[in-house]
């Protein structure tokens, strides 16, 4: 018997009523009743194959019970087979979770239409990058130094060619180059199917040049990547030994913007910092848009996070992404990993997704500070403890500042004060480290300690912001005025 979507929704809503609150539920999100046969079931709709592990071993029996209320005239359900399938109807616009694909045997099934969305229309090298996920620019989270990035892609996928030519990304590990290239590739493919596009990481367009070289094939390797409308190269940086190479590049680029054909790379350093790198090829790419991608902020990493959570059908609140974030350092492969980690948990052990339950999972890549189990959430999403809020509403009365206006770049005095005053008092009266009173600053490491210098320079120079202080210190510790440098002398801790 062939089920209809009512009878599905009704279904899945049967089971969710019976599920405990404490029960993970995300796998009901996209699960699907398919069909009902003498002898078996068939469920659809499961992102990967660790839920329907947890499904049959923690579920099944109430999945029975349902459908024997709903189905009476099929029952009885305890004697037939379930068959889980893996992967969702393109039409919903789930992704499958590739780390739990355990096996290959269900691949065909997972998406409807996998091979229609990696149309390539050239022989390109087996490893060419990008022939695993489809990354689409929709699907990249901007924030504040990635915003010029994210908006250059999409004008060269809208004028290839004509925008930005060549386009160089640079950025550290995990700040989401690849994902921006890739992008780029599969939306070029999607819009303009009939433009010829390659996509390739330094490291193969190296081997694969040794490899023709070696063959005495070059003309074959130049057609491979000359005739085409996009080529774009990932980590550039493993070029640097190959001087040969590198040239070899260097006349790709300067045969492609010949045809004016779109050219995109990306590196971990900006071309005038790579020591190694080809003057020409440095002064041709010098010659386009170079953008630094940046390492994402504490808020795009949270929204990264709970948007790679929730395409993997990871029960994952806010308050636990913000948790991650603020004492789990890493690109966004880490977070990835952070995300496996406590999917397994999840699934195979069927546990509620807490900050308590992500302490121990994850108690290898935290850092110390977030065993401090007196911490709270601040009005900013900042964890910080009671003695630092207090001090920041104080620092707001003070001052007459907003929080906004704490965290922004405004140099005016006012708020130039307030952050000083912020930064010393929080170093004065709470054990946090520089980076952690970076995180509620907004700043990091480096111009936090740039700024307790600049405390010490206005306290010997300006009498009023000392006694203010001195004042806000007697306050909170009840600590007798002294003379000015004595207070100076006792209270800066660098």
């Amino acid at each position: 018997m062939e089920l209809n979507q009512e009878q599905s929704l009704e279904f899945i809503e049967c089971v969710r009523r019976s599920l405990t609150p404490q029960a993970n539920q995300s796998w009901l999100n996209s699960l699907q009743l398919l069909k009902i046969t003498p002898s078996k079931v068939i469920l659809g709709g499961i992102h990967h194959k660790v839920y329907s592990y947890e499904i049959k071993t923690n579920h099944e029996d109430l999945l029975k019970k349902v459908l024997d209320e709903l189905f009476p005239e099929k029952a009885p359900f305890s004697e037939k087979i379930f068959e889980y399938k893996i992967g969702v109807s393109s039409k919903r616009k789930k992704a499958v979770q590739p780390e739990f694909n355990l096996e290959q045997e269900h691949r065909a099934e997972k998406i409807d239409d996998l091979e229609s969305t990696s149309i390539n229309s050239i022989n390109q090298p087996e490893t060419t990058v990008g022939s695993q996920c489809t990354y689409l620019l929709d699907s990249y989270i901007p924030g504040k130094r990635n915003l010029l990035a994210s908006r250059a892609c999409r004008a060269i996928v809208d004028m290839p060619g004509i925008a930005f030519n060549p386009f160089v990304i640079y950025g550290e590990s995990g700040a989401g180059k690849t994902h921006l290239l890739e992008g780029i590739n599969n939306e070029l493919q999607q819009s303009k199917p009939k433009k010829h596009t390659v996509q390739v990481s330094a490291e193969d367009f190296l081997n694969d040049f040794i490899n023709h070289l070696r063959l005495n094939k070059m003309k074959e390797f130049r057609d491979r990547y000359r005739k085409v409308d996009a080529f774009l190269l990932d980590d550039l940086q493993a070029l640097l030994p190959s001087l040969k190479c590198q040239a070899e590049l260097l006349h790709t680029i300067n045969a492609l913007r010949k045809q004016k054909a779109q050219i995109v790379i990306a590196c971990e350093r900006a071309p005038t910092q790579m020591s190694g790198l080809n003057s020409g090829l440095r002064g041709r790419l010098e010659s386009g848009l170079t953008v630094d991608i940046g390492i994402p902020d504490d808020q795009t990493r949270i929204a990264i996070l709970e948007s790679k959570a929730k395409e993997r059908g990871i029960p994952l609140s806010n308050e636990l992404a913000i948790f991650i974030v603020q004492h789990i350092k890493g690109g966004i492969g880490r977070m990835v990993g952070v995300l496996m980690r406590l999917g397994v948990h999840a699934s195979l052990l069927n546990e509620e997704l807490t900050i308590d339950l992500a302490k121990y999972a994850l108690r290898d890549w935290l850092d110390d500070s977030a065993q401090n189990s007196n911490s709270i959430q601040s009005s900013h999403g900042k964890f910080v403890d009671e003695t630092a809020e207090k001090i920041l509403r104080q620092i707001y009365v003070m001052f007459q500042i907003t929080e906004e206006g704490l965290l922004s770049y405004r140099r005016d005095r006012k708020h130039t004060k307030a952050r000083q005053a912020a930064v010393y008092l929080l170093k004065q009266l709470t054990s946090l480290s520089l980076s952690e009173i970076g995180k509620i600053v907004g700043r990091n490491h480096s111009t936090i300690h740039a700024t307790l210098k600049k405390v010490g320079e206005r306290m010997s120079v300006d009498g009023f912001f000392l006694k203010q202080m001195q004042t806000f210190l007697i306050e909170f510790e009840e600590i007798p005025v002294a003379g000015k440098d004595v207070e100076q002398k006792r209270h800066f801790r660098f």
